[in-house]
């Protein structure tokens, strides 16, 4: 089964309060929190160090299209990495797991919060950023396309699952009378 992205904020909030209810559940909270406000991959999210995190800004080389991104945080994820990154060396990794760790840890808490663990991954993260954030751009396809690195409206399309399905409970939606 595919990855979908977390449309519903509740549920969110809810899988990052599972998290932050564990051991070390700031780290883990943080983590998610972070990956929804970068939309990143894990793979560039794991090899982020310290001194990658400027005055709120994220610098990386994404490792899968080399493209380089400089991607500003939220205030509150911004106040919170700063507070985490504090007592960590330049060259210290900022989350010092394995994606495989990550991989169990949304799986967990997905189930902690009632939803299919099956349709969660590694990469639901990206998907529901990327949902958040075209939603939250007033459905702008293009700018979306941008912030996840594509290369066409079609890609992001095809990524976000948009569809003819959804296309029609939309239009189904228009009345003109």
């Amino acid at each position: 089964m595919p990855c979908i992205p977390i449309k519903d904020k509740k549920t969110i909030d809810d899988m990052m309060e599972v998290l932050a209810s564990r051991p070390n559940g700031f780290t883990y909270a943080l983590y998610l929190e972070f990956a929804l406000s970068t939309a990143l991959r894990v793979s560039d999210i794991l090899a982020l160090k310290k001194k990658d995190i400027k005055n709120g800004v994220v610098y990386v080389k994404t490792q899968k299209t080399g493209v380089v991104k400089h991607i500003a945080l939220n205030d509150k994820c911004r106040a919170k990495m700063e507070m985490y990154l504090e007592h960590k060396k330049e060259n210290d990794v900022i989350f010092d797991f394995t994606r495989q760790w990550v991989h169990q840890m949304l799986k967990w808490a997905a189930d902690m919060v009632g939803m299919d663990k099956s349709l969660v991954s590694c990469h639901t993260t990206r998907k529901t950023a990327a949902w958040r954030f075209y939603v939250a751009s007033g459905h702008d396809i293009v700018k979306t396309g941008q912030l996840l690195g594509h290369k066409s409206s079609t890609e992001t399309r095809k990524y976000l699952g948009i569809d003819e399905t959804e296309v029609n409970d939309l239009n189904a939606k228009i009345s003109w009378s």
